[in-house]
């Protein structure tokens, strides 16, 4: 049942959301993009249809994932790193799921209804669907971007299971000099995550100067992915 339903998962994603996020974004100038929680390349197999993009940086701190992810490093148009973004540069430990893609730094509510669900479907047992943790290696965007010289990101992509406030957190010299155009992130509608709110994380990207664009629900699913542009 659980392999089914993650299938089912998979397939609207792909034929579905995926299609509808990149529709929208087609229409804007988009060269330099980051995906921050690049799982196996779900969003980058399709955001680099885009004509005008010129490099992509995908980030996924599991190493098996990342793995699977770096056989699409076809050219040097597309650099994918085992690393997570947060708002420190160290070492995290990152809670495994069953579901790969929902693998999460944050803290769970384990009396969450969605939780308890979510765990029922994907891994059988209504306790819990998370399975192992691993140490992984974290930078903050502002630390990555200064190291690598990288001035300006068109397109930030975020999709990091409740830890989306750390990674914004990280990139306050970015955001303070306007170095980011568009910003493409996940809202957590569902009460799993501790300590996680979808008002500050509006309040964060209104006091950042970014403007709200369109959002994007996935069908079935307590979350959205939402699209701002900075002002």
């Amino acid at each position: 049942m659980e392999k089914f339903i993650s299938f089912l998962i998979d397939v609207v994603d792909k034929n579905y959301h995926q299609k509808k996020i990149f529709k929208f974004l087609d229409n804007l100038n988009i060269k330099i993009i980051f995906d921050i929680g690049a799982h196996k390349g779900e969003f980058l197999k399709s955001i680099k249809q885009l004509k005008k993009f010129n490099k992509i940086y995908a980030f996924e701190p599991q190493k098996k994932i990342y793995n699977k992810l770096q056989l699409l490093n076809e050219d040097n148009k597309i650099i994918c790193l085992n690393l997570a973004i947060s708002n420190n540069s160290g070492i995290k430990n990152l809670k495994i799921n069953k579901k790969s893609s929902t693998s999460s730094f944050s803290e769970i509510d384990t009396s969450s209804k969605w939780y308890k669900m979510k765990s029922l479907l994907l891994g059988g047992n209504i306790k819990t669907s998370f399975i192992a943790q691993e140490e992984v290696n974290t930078s903050t965007l502002d630390d990555f971007c200064l190291k690598n010289k990288i001035e300006n990101i068109d397109l930030l992509k975020i999709d990091t299971e409740g830890h989306e406030k750390e990674v914004l957190q990280g990139a306050s010299s970015l955001l303070l000099n306007k170095k980011i155009k568009y910003i493409l992130i996940e809202f957590h509608l569902s009460k799993m995550y501790r300590n996680y709110s979808t008002g500050y994380l509006e309040e964060f990207l209104a006091k950042s100067n970014f403007l709200l664009l369109k959002k994007f629900k996935f069908p079935f699913l307590s979350f959205e992915d939402r699209i701002y542009k900075l002002l």
